[in-house]
């Protein structure tokens, strides 16, 4: 039945497939399938998605649904949402493979998605797969020698990682406890990676001289903290040091304060999970619960007991299932004795280690993790890609690493969140597709593999980004009190500027003589004056206009850079390839300094910007509005602003004097050609203070119509929900800005505006608040 009414679809004859599809159980997810394939047909692609959603409220798992709906989202410019559907499909063929590949290599890492077209490659006689896998291959493939070096019986968190980067690099794994072989594979390599910061990192740093000419990384877990090995590792000779977990860099600088790393850049990536191994599916409350672990004293075992023993009393179905080996022949004796003791070797089952963890857990409902102390563990990560439901012992670094929800403090707590009804395999999947993915770890470690040697020299440092040219442009109007500071920032810059150009807009104090004094003393200030004041946009259009750089860095009176900024920017992988890009800033007022501004922010919507596509992340912007910061913490792409006619007068927006959001629009327009790039790092600084452009707009009447004229100018990409949310976003903005206005005649054409252009989302609360203050 369901392949006629296939073919009638692909004939053309609509209306007869209709009438077959009707007779269709309405339980049968197939039946909304068939419905989504028709709208599509007929590009009505909002009907298509939502018939194919109600298919997979049925069968989440259903392929064919899951491939029809992937490549909806993908049509509809939704990549990353397309993924994470491709990626539940069971079975894939080469063709998903293709198509994951593409949206991997177009919106995340290109070295990641090489491992797609393998697959696809290696699953089809299409010779046309085969050579496009090796075109790409060829193309993306660097001459850097990498030598992984790990001890035996420690490499399983590097098998995944090894393989991807031989994809893309000359590479080698070395597993061994020979000093000879280790020495030879560190001769051989350009970067040296010291998997675990042990005895092995201890020997290569202190006996091996070549390594001091390589680049080395070195990548800490977890128990390495407790010992003395990172004493004895000579951190000079390592460039970068990983960490898993936040939690784990915490304590290791508090358990090893006077270790010298100034010369070791320190990063946090964390672990990720090969989400094609670990197939999602929908797991629902039940009576098999599950541990995977090396048994020892930090798993802290007799919690399993505990647990199992009150969950029991509750029903007797209930099973804990524990997979691993024991490295504590201690609790073997326990576990025997106490199954016993207490009757219970039917409800504690031990099945010795676990090869096929996948497999393992298919039958589980829940996963047990009752450690007193974890780095980033992969029993949780790859149980949860499964669809089950884990309950964790609150140990440090738990709550920055999980849903919170899923975290208990007492084994009555244990019991109480296995028991409970709240259950959601969905969110468990989701969760970890949009945080710990191998191909986000991928991403994040070739970025880190392609920054510099730290002892390179400056110069070789801008050779390896064609000879950076940051333009750093500042307009000044009355700022006497802030531009030294300002300028004595710019000039300190570890890579050289490669100008600074500087228009005065008419001030009235000293701010055009200290300029001069600059000017005379640095040959790369050029300083300009304005006869009148032209005011903020249009001084900074003609800044742009004067720039010859390939990325224009807006520096206003009263903001700064750290000297680290332009390295930064440096050892950005693929910069010219972004936007635009934002860094984190301090945010300074007389009150007290807030550093990681952005990071803060982001982290309250507990999201990461450089995950999203360009698409989601642009309507995330227009809905909640403007959290990329000012222009003063984002480098321009030179290029990029061309094309947006930035410099010129024919977008109305911005040929509107003073009309307040104008970087917001920039940024919203940039979005739409490429992704930017955030850097969660404090690379600038800002004076907040009463005289900022930003802070006069807040209250004014200006800010009020530029929020408004930009949502209206993106409203079309909302649907009707979408547009409801921005609205509302908009009003709270709005609001304040009115209720903080001193103006009365300006209040009451700020209010009036509000009630006559945004009724229509007005609900009926909003507009008696707004009426109330006239």
């Amino acid at each position: 039945m369901y392949e006629e009414i296939f073919e009638l679809i692909n004939k053309g004859e609509i209306n007869k497939a209709q009438e077959q599809i009707e007779k269709i159980s309405d339980d049968d997810p197939k039946k909304y399938n068939l419905k989504g394939l028709i709208h599509f047909n007929k590009k009505e692609l909002e009907k298509a998605k939502e018939q194919f959603e109600e298919g997979l409220k049925i069968n989440p798992i259903d392929s064919d649904i899951l491939f029809n709906y992937g490549y909806l989202l993908k049509e509809m410019n939704q990549e990353m949402e397309s993924w994470r559907y491709l990626m539940r499909i069971h079975d894939k063929d080469w063709a998903t493979y293709d198509l994951l590949g593409d949206i991997e290599f177009k919106d995340r890492s290109k070295l990641a998605s090489l491992r797609f077209y393998l697959k696809a490659a290696e699953l089809t006689n299409n010779p046309q797969m085969k050579k496009k896998f090796l075109e790409i291959r060829n193309k993306i493939k660097k001459d850097t020698k990498i030598a992984f070096l790990c001890l035996p019986v420690l490499d399983n968190f590097l098998k995944d990682i090894v393989e991807t980067f031989s994809l893309g690099y000359d590479v080698k794994l070395v597993v061994s406890t020979d000093a000879n072989e280790i020495t030879q594979a560190i001769k051989w390599a350009d970067i040296v990676w010291l998997e675990w910061a042990n005895d092995l990192a201890i020997f290569a740093t202190n006996k091996v001289p070549e390594i001091a000419n390589k680049k080395v990384i070195c990548r800490l877990h977890s128990y390495e903290v407790f010992t003395d090995m990172p004493e004895k590792i000579n951190w000079g000779n390592i460039d970068q040091l990983i960490f898993v977990a936040n939690s784990m860099k915490i304590i290791f600088h508090k358990l090893h304060p006077n270790l010298d790393l100034q010369s070791c850049k320190e990063e946090i990536v964390y672990n990720g999970v090969d989400l094609d191994k670990f197939k999602f599916s929908i797991h629902k409350p039940g009576y098999n619960l599950a541990v995977l672990a090396h048994i020892n004293y930090k798993k802290n075992p007799a919690e399993w007991i505990q647990i199992i023993s009150k969950l029991k009393e509750i029903d007797k179905q209930y099973k804990l299932h524990i997979g691993g080996d024991f490295q504590d022949p201690r609790y073997k004796v326990y576990f025997e004795h106490i199954k016993k003791e207490m009757k219970m070797e039917d409800n504690f089952i031990l099945h010795g280690w676990i090869n096929e963890v996948e497999k393992f857990l298919e039958d589980k409902n829940y996963i047990i993790s009752t450690s007193i102390h974890e780095g980033h563990p992969y029993n949780i990560l790859e149980s949860m890609a499964r669809g089950i439901k884990p309950v964790i012992l609150n140990y440090s670094g738990s709550k920055e690493q999980w849903p919170n929800e899923l975290i208990y403090n007492t084994i009555d707590e244990a019991v109480e969140k296995v028991t409970e009804e709240t259950y959601d395999s969905e969110s468990y999947r989701r969760f970890i597709e949009d945080n710990y993915t191998l191909e986000q770890q991928i991403y994040e470690i070739e970025e880190i593999i392609s920054y510099p040697k730290k002892d390179l020299s400056i110069n070789y440092l801008k050779k390896n980004v064609n000879d950076l040219k940051i333009s750093y442009v500042m307009p000044v109007y009355n700022g006497e009190k802030f531009i030294e500071k300002s300028l004595s920032s710019i000039l300190k810059q570890k890579i050289e500027p490669y100008e600074i150009i500087v228009i005065d807009d008419a001030s009235t104090d000293n701010s055009y003589k200290i300029l001069s004094k600059y000017q005379k003393r640095f040959q790369n200030i050029k300083l300009f004056r304005n006869n009148i004041n032209l005011g903020g946009l249009q001084t900074t259009k003609e800044l742009l206009k004067k720039a010859n750089g390939d990325f224009v860095k807006v520096v206003h009176q009263d903001d700064g850079l750290y000297e680290s900024y332009a390295v930064e920017i440096s050892r950005i992988n693929d910069v010219y390839k972004y936007s635009f890009i934002v860094n984190d800033f301090t945010y300074i007022t007389d009150e007290n300094i807030v550093s990681n501004y952005l990071k803060k922010i982001w982290n309250n919507f507990e999201l990461d910007p450089n995950k999203l596509n360009k698409e989601d992340l642009l309507k995330f912007l227009v809905i909640k509005g403007n959290y990329v910061g000012t222009d003063s913490n984002v480098l321009f792409t030179k290029e990029n602003l061309m094309k947006i006619d930035y410099l010129n007068d024919k977008d109305e927006f911005l040929s509107q004097k003073g009309l307040y959001g104008y970087d917001y629009y920039i940024y919203l327009k940039l979005v739409n050609i490429s992704k930017p790039k955030f850097v969660f790092k404090d690379l600038s600084f800002r004076y907040e203070h009463s005289n900022n452009v930003t802070s006069k707009h807040i209250g004014s009447f200006r800010r009020i119509i530029g929020l408004h004229k930009i949502l209206l100018n993106y409203e079309h990409l909302l649907n009707e929900k979408e547009r409801k949310i921005a609205y509302f976003n908009y009003f709270g903005r709005a609001i304040y800005s009115v209720k903080i206005c001193k103006n009365p005649e300006e209040k009451t054409k700020m209010i009036s505006y509000i009630l006559k252009n945004c009724s229509k989302y007005l609900s009926k609360e909003q507009e008696n608040e707004l009426i109330k203050l006239l």
